[in-house]
């Protein structure tokens, strides 16, 4: 709950001229930009001055506030000098405070019913006692002598014994359990009590905490003077995501999390998160002019020795030629001013210090292309990938923290990398468990064309399998690597049954990709030979 600006009110009851020097004026945040590496805090106040110079003090100013980073303008007055202090004591919190009350009044709350738990459970304590003590009276009566021989009046006597000690049992039996029933509930009210003095920790900040900001100004006229006040503090945000995959839709539910360690609480702010980064730089790198020389050849001498780079590739298997695999209301985006801005609709109440809050921001549907990739070398089964485009005005921000989510059931967790606006992209949601794969090199003394190695010539034969051992036919992207040559004397010659569909994979040199249908209960297999020729006396690094 947002405390209004307010003037201390033993002021309010005196006459202009005897407050027209100096004024204490209480504001509390009002709204919050958050940027990626701080946030900027604003409030305002307004209050009615009679014509004169006027001293304003604005107490509960975070202690660890950065002086040079305090704005201030006024609308009705002229400011002169002003002085940020943090050796002043700030005033009392207002008593009258709503937010203050209602704090209290929970504890007081909180207190009297944890009084009347215990006062239930001594009841029924007492009333548990009560009844053991009537039945180990009942149960002593049928030991006790002088009762009379008369069998009959001795037969009803017992009887009632009986009775009655059955009743008492049962009661103090029932008593105990209420007992028992009662103290399960002690656990909620002294979490209710821990929670309500914390509320009210949370709006009682310490003194020491606290700073003040004096400011000297000049009204020319009785009136109406409003002043607005801005700060940095240490903040930041970042996004979240919850990423849904759902047939051919992909659904990207954008959040942020939001983190202060201002020293001060916000309570029912106005929250404004921007994409812009206040610490990044404001100009280009200059550019130098770059000298050059010519002189004389050093003088001739032994040729260093050179580091051997890698092993023969007849030492080594070829995997050493492939690279390994390294709230629910919604915000609305505006795009004036630099980078991107989110207005949360609703306020949010965030305390310094504390964990990071998370606020809804919205909701993006994009058409997504499912994809089945495969890559037999290093993996046992294809993986779903879902290719999209950005096809919003902004950029989908970078996040370490998206949730995945096929077929409404959660998969994972991922790094999602920017995606700028009008962009293509691709997110992975997991294994295609029916869709097996498996790499083979091939056997000479299996009767198969087999490995040959020489002095100067490697062959090598693959063979790759997809089974796709499911009731549903799949289009798979199958992705391989062969070697290539940045010397002319090394020759690399490789052919493969099927051709691949794509050579040179998104410029890269030897990525191959094949694009197969792989129908329900069937295996389709791709062949690749690869030969390498360097002269003699050469060996490959």
């Amino acid at each position: 709950m947002r405390r209004p600006a307010l003037l201390a009110p033993c002021l309010c009851l005196l006459p202009l001229a005897a407050w027209a020097d100096t004024l204490t004026l209480r504001t509390a945040p009002g709204s919050v930009t958050l940027y990626a590496d701080r946030g900027v805090v604003s409030r305002q106040a307004t209050v009615q001055l009679p014509e004169g110079r006027h001293e304003l003090i604005l107490p509960g100013l975070p202690r660890g506030l950065a002086a040079d980073t305090i704005r201030v303008s006024l609308e009705g007055a002229a400011l002169g000098a002003t002085e940020f202090r943090t050796d002043a004591v700030p005033p009392a919190p207002d008593p009258e405070d709503p937010g203050l009350q209602a704090a209290e009044a929970r504890i007081v709350a909180a207190e009297a019913a944890l009084a009347a738990h215990e006062d239930s459970i001594r009841a029924a304590r007492i009333e548990a006692r009560g009844a053991a003590a009537r039945a180990d009276f009942l149960a002593s009566q049928g030991t006790e002598g002088g009762l009379g021989a008369d069998p009959e009046a001795l037969r009803t006597l017992a009887q009632l014994v009986g009775e009655e000690r059955a009743a008492a049992e049962r009661a103090a039996l029932a008593a105990e359990a209420q007992v028992r029933r009662i103290e399960r509930a002690r656990p909620d009210l002294e979490k209710e009590l821990k929670e309500a003095r914390a509320a009210l920790a949370a709006l009682m900040p310490p003194p020491e905490e606290s700073a003040q900001l004096s400011l000297s100004l000049l009204s020319e006229a009785a009136g109406e003077v409003t002043l607005s006040l801005s700060y940095q503090v240490q903040a930041n945000w970042q996004p979240v995501y919850d990423v849904f995959l759902e047939d051919q839709t992909l659904t990207l539910a954008r959040g942020a999390l939001v983190s202060q360690w201002s020293g001060e609480s916000w309570e029912g702010v106005d929250l404004t998160l921007s994409t812009f980064r206040l610490n990044d730089r404001t100009a280009p790198n200059e550019v130098f002019p770059i000298p050059v020389t010519i002189g004389d050849p050093p003088p001739p001498g032994p040729r260093p020795l050179q580091r051997q780079a890698g092993a023969a590739l007849d030492a080594a298997p070829m995997e050493s030629l492939a690279a390994k695999p390294i709230m629910e209301e919604t915000a609305s985006a505006s795009f004036e001013g630099p980078g991107v801005t989110y207005r949360v609709p609703a306020p949010v109440d965030l305390a310094s210090g504390v964990e990071a809050v998370r606020v809804a921001l919205d909701r993006l549907e994009f058409e997504a292309e499912r994809i089945a990739r495969a890559a037999p070398r290093f993996d046992e089964t294809a993986f779903l990938v879902a290719a999209f485009t950005n096809d919003t005005r902004e950029p989908l921000l970078a996040s370490g923290s998206a949730a995945l989510y096929r077929e409404g059931a959660m998969i994972g967790q991922t790094w999602f990398e920017q995606v700028p606006a009008g962009a293509e992209a691709e997110l992975a949601f997991g294994p295609i468990e029916a869709l097996r794969l498996s790499y083979r090199v091939l056997d000479e003394m299996e009767g198969d064309r087999g490995l040959i190695n020489r002095s100067n010539e490697k062959t090598e034969a693959v063979r790759m399998d997809v089974e796709n051992l499911g009731a549903e036919d799949w289009q798979v992207q199958v992705r391989a690597a062969v070697p290539y040559a940045v010397q002319e004397d090394l020759e690399v010659s490789w052919q493969a049954e099927p051709m691949p569909t794509e050579e040179n994979l998104e410029d890269r040199r030897g990525v191959l990709q094949w694009d197969l249908a792989v129908p329900a209960g069937t295996t389709r297999s791709i062949a690749l030979d690869t030969r390498l020729e360097w002269p003699e006396g050469k060996v490959l690094r």
